[in-house]
């Protein structure tokens, strides 16, 4: 079964998905506060997109940039603000299109 884009994913569908081990994401969450899945009583974490596309900008800067965890800290924390407010804004005109479309 495919699950919509929008959908949580566990940490074992984003793992398969950013080709990333279990272990690494648990590390990931460690290191980077900006990192925030929804874990429920049993320790299921999910994943929401935003989440994802952070997991997928730290994955890029680590082993395509090749920074070190503090690097990429750093860079996260340099750009975070502004891809924050651009992410809110993208979703602010995604759902102005959806209520004009239904």
């Amino acid at each position: 079964m495919i699950k919509n884009d929008d959908a949580l994913k566990t940490i074992g569908e984003v793992s398969e998905s950013l080709n990333l081990q279990v272990h690494v994401i648990r590390f990931w969450e460690k290191k980077f506060n900006i990192i925030r899945p929804i874990k429920k009583k049993n320790g299921t974490r999910y994943y929401n997109q935003e989440q994802i596309i952070i997991l997928r900008q730290i994955k890029n800067l680590l082993y395509e940039k090749k920074l070190t965890i503090k690097g990429a800290i750093l860079e996260m924390k340099n750009s975070s603000t502004e891809k924050i407010q651009l992410i809110h804004e993208i979703e602010k005109l995604i759902n102005e299109i959806k209520h004009r479309l239904f």
